[in-house]
């Protein structure tokens, strides 16, 4: 059972002859550092942009259709990632990470003018925060965190819909509830992505470049977790703003 390599006193400090179980968590966490800084400087260069009517203000405003697009490439670079764990070399797959990460950045552009720079900084500092306990959590825990899985992709689907409901009910469209259920739910896939990281480590032989591209598929997963960490803090923190 691979949580019993958990519970190994060496676990931590030495795998076979190469990386070491917190070497590869340090490269999946940088990058990740560096799919969040690449959305930060390009939704900075996107605000920007909107403020002086450049070229990003004249993309998104002048043809609406462009946002579509954006939404539908980050879907499909997600999509292509997922597919590709296992046939696309490791470059590839940072590429897509790196491509997921723009359009994501320019799709943030408008966040401060939706928010305000104060609270946009306000979210971002609270959802670090807890991305970092939650990721402390589950790296450290004996508990099974994949005995919860059902529950996990339950409530998230359970999440979805809410969402699209509200779309279309005004009174569910500012809900503090999806708010905070949404926020808990990504703070539980936070530990829960974190220990999964060990079962992808143990998983695959050293210098594999399967594991290679799981590092930037587990990366991947765990910027996802921090976004939406972000946007249901920015929500509920907008909402009382209002």
């Amino acid at each position: 059972m691979i949580m019993s390599e958990y519970n190994r006193p060496n676990a931590a400090y030495a795998y076979g002859s190469g990386m070491t179980l917190n070497q590869y968590i340090r490269k999946v966490f940088v990058l990740m550092a560096a799919g969040l800084g690449v959305t930060t400087a390009v939704a900075l260069f996107g605000f920007f942009s909107f403020m002086n009517q450049g070229i990003v203000y004249k993309l998104l405003v002048g043809s609406p259709m462009i946002a579509i697009i954006l939404l539908v490439a980050e879907l499909g670079c997600a999509i292509a990632m997922s597919a590709g764990i296992t046939r696309f070399s490791t470059g590839t797959c940072t590429g897509l990470f790196m491509a997921y990460s723009v359009l994501t950045g320019l799709t943030f552009s408008f966040l401060p003018m939706t928010y305000g720079i104060s609270t946009v900084f306000t979210a971002f500092l609270f959802a670090a925060v807890l991305f970092v306990c939650c990721a402390v959590i589950g790296y450290t825990t004996n508990v099974d965190l994949t005995k919860f899985t059902g529950l996990l992709f339950g409530a998230l689907l359970a999440l979805v819909i809410m969402t699209v409901v509200s779309m279309f009910v005004p009174m569910l469209r500012n809900s503090l509830f999806i708010g905070y259920a949404g926020l808990l739910i990504f703070l539980a896939l936070t530990a829960f992505d974190m220990q999964k990281i060990k079962h992808f480590y143990y998983g695959t032989g050293d210098g594999d470049t399967i594991r290679a591209n799981l590092a930037v598929y587990s990366a991947f997963q765990l910027y996802l977790d921090f976004i939406n960490i972000f946007l249901y803090i920015l929500r509920i923190l907008g909402n009382r703003r209002d």
